[in-house]
């Protein structure tokens, strides 16, 4: 059967992004379990926000990513809960908490760098080219991921980068 949102053409733009976005997860968390790495791609833009920034208030999150103050907190929480982010309060505003990595974090961060490498050179080679339009060049994402999964891409030229069995 034909792919409905594809022939929906820009009309489907907005599904077939979502769609994307959560295959992309998907693949990207059958990754980090085959290297057993116990994290959440959700989890990614505000764990390298606080990376980049080594100290950050959700505010600083905020205004890098442009989240939800919700979306934020959840995301907090959860980094808190695996242990891989720590907070202080400020001493001038009580209010305000100032995270960073943990030792849990910054260690597991090492780990995912050089996967990180890999993941980002398999998107890229995905997302490069020109087409006519967004969406054609969407239904040439689709057919390349239809062809061979993301996670087995990654996985592979990892294991060659990196010379494991």
């Amino acid at each position: 059967m034909k792919d409905k949102l594809q022939q929906y053409g820009e009309l489907g733009l907005g599904s077939r992004l979502k769609r994307l976005s959560e295959y992309m997860m998907k693949e990207i968390q059958l990754v980090y379990n085959t290297f057993e790495i116990d994290f959440d791609p959700y989890l990614f833009p505000i764990f390298k926000v606080i990376i980049d920034l080594e100290f950050a208030t959700t505010t600083d999150i905020q205004e890098a990513l442009q989240y939800t103050q919700p979306a934020i907190t959840q995301a907090l929480k959860k980094l808190i809960d695996k242990k891989l982010v720590v907070y202080k309060i400020d001493k001038t505003d009580k209010r305000k908490k100032i995270f960073k990595l943990s030792p849990t974090g910054k260690a597991i961060h090492q780990k995912m760098l050089p996967l990180w490498n890999v993941i980002d050179k398999q998107v890229k080679w995905l997302t490069e080219g020109s087409a006519l339009s967004l969406t054609h060049h969407l239904t040439h994402i689709e057919n390349q991921l239809k062809e061979k999964p993301l996670s087995t891409r990654i996985i592979e030229k990892y294991k060659v980068e990196h010379l494991i069995k």
